[in-house]
């Protein structure tokens, strides 16, 4: 791998890190989307999947730790580590594919 590449890949974690320390400060309260989506058909907010199909939850639910889901640099530090869990997936894969 070129000098300029590993360059361009560092740049890239850093920008994706600066996205996760910001994006609990920034990010609207109000819910749209998918979340809305839910409230609007009168799914409950507790509602959870495994009570239906035996799924388990997810390791980070609304991207916070279950302990205390409104602590800022808790969600912080679980979008950091879901951003590095993709980018070591997408780079393993990247590169069995790559062989």
């Amino acid at each position: 791998m070129e000098q300029k590449d590993i360059m361009l890949i560092v740049v890239a974690i850093v920008i994706c890190v600066v996205i996760c320390v910001l994006s609990p400060y920034i990010a609207s309260g109000d819910p749209d989307g998918l979340e809305k989506s839910a409230e609007d058909s009168g799914l409950a907010e507790d509602f959870s999947i495994e009570e239906i199909n035996g799924i388990p939850d997810a390791a980070f639910p609304d991207y916070a730790f279950a302990s205390d889901p409104d602590s800022q640099p808790l969600q912080i530090v679980a979008l950091v580590i879901g951003v590095l869990v993709t980018l070591v997936l997408g780079f393993g894969v990247a590169y069995i594919v790559k062989k």
